[in-house]
């Protein structure tokens, strides 16, 4: 084992390697690894000093792989494959009857945590364990069963369910509109204050999209506030302090308990959705089937 360990290439330079070879772009890989573009370029020199071999060839429309770099490539390939499957294989021996489910704070504050009492009291065999982060690139490498993601169904590696549709539109507390006079129109809103997000998510609306949308092209001339966290700016409206743009699937329960209001119908569809992402492999354990059972069920519930 030693001798085998001693022929191998640098494991940090294989790593990054798989990752430059499988985007063909050192920018991208680094993206990936969370790590610089001079970093990759690094490891990768390093690897091909160790080997003797160049493995890229810069063209003009980006990298290309050598023949080296094509069967490295594949040898590579295979075995972090394997060596996924198998540390897949452990956690679940390990965290026999656990469930992990990931999700954004948003989602998860304001959407599953409401409504998630009901499956533990279904399945009260079941220890769930809600992570809130950002998005996962490898669900099973990262430990995690299942995942909500906002977007456009479209993420590899995960077949995409689709939970829920989504409606964008101004929200406030009525007490900001009882110190003032009921909007006729969406011009109206131009000399509100507006709560803006800012920084936060590229899936997100902003105010001017939002107004474009709606045919309105003059700017905003009341006063606003900005924020770079949507449960900061959430409270920021339910205190009172403006009128901000809420996702509907987010702002519903709210909206039912009468503690925010529409004050204007106008809406605008979102191109974008909720979805439940499930791993392609390995199978589903039975925790994380009877979850997925459970959040289509529910959502479909709640679109009735």
């Amino acid at each position: 084992m030693a001798l085998l360990r001693h022929r191998l290439p640098p494991a940090n330079s294989l790593v990054t390697f798989e990752a430059a070879a499988r985007h063909l772009n050192f920018t991208r890989a680094a993206a990936e690894l969370s790590v610089t573009q001079a970093a990759v370029s690094r490891q990768v020199q390093l690897l091909e000093d160790n080997l003797g071999q160049r493995l890229f060839e810069r063209q003009p429309r980006g990298l290309a792989l050598t023949a080296a770099g094509t069967r490295l490539f594949a040898a590579v390939t295979m075995g972090l494959g394997h060596i996924a499957t198998t540390a897949a294989d452990l956690r679940r021996v390990r965290r026999e009857g656990e469930l992990t489910v990931s999700t954004s704070v948003t989602f998860a504050n304001y959407w599953l945590m409401s409504r998630v009492a009901k499956f533990r009291a279904a399945h009260p065999e079941i220890q769930l364990r809600l992570v809130a982060s950002a998005p996962v690139r490898d669900l099973t490498a990262s430990g995690i069963d299942l995942a909500v993601r906002y977007g456009r169904g479209r993420w590899t590696g995960a077949e995409a369910l689709h939970l829920l549709d989504n409606h964008v539109f101004p929200v406030c507390a009525p007490a900001y509109m009882a110190r003032r006079r009921p909007l006729q129109s969406v011009t109206d809103l131009l000399e509100e204050t507006l709560l803006h997000l800012v920084e936060f998510d590229r899936n997100w609306v902003s105010w001017e999209a939002w107004l474009a949308a709606m045919g309105v092209t003059a700017r905003p001339r009341g006063p606003s506030l900005e924020f770079d966290n949507y449960l900061v700016l959430t409270q920021a409206v339910l205190d009172g302090q403006g009128i901000a743009l809420g996702g509907g699937r987010l702002a519903e329960d709210f909206l039912a308990r009468g503690v925010l209001i529409r004050p204007i119908e106008a809406t605008l569809r979102s191109e974008q959705s909720f979805y439940l992402l499930v791993p392609t492999d390995p199978p589903l354990t039975p925790q994380a089937a009877a979850f997925r059972d459970w959040i289509l069920v529910e959502a479909k519930e709640r679109t009735a």
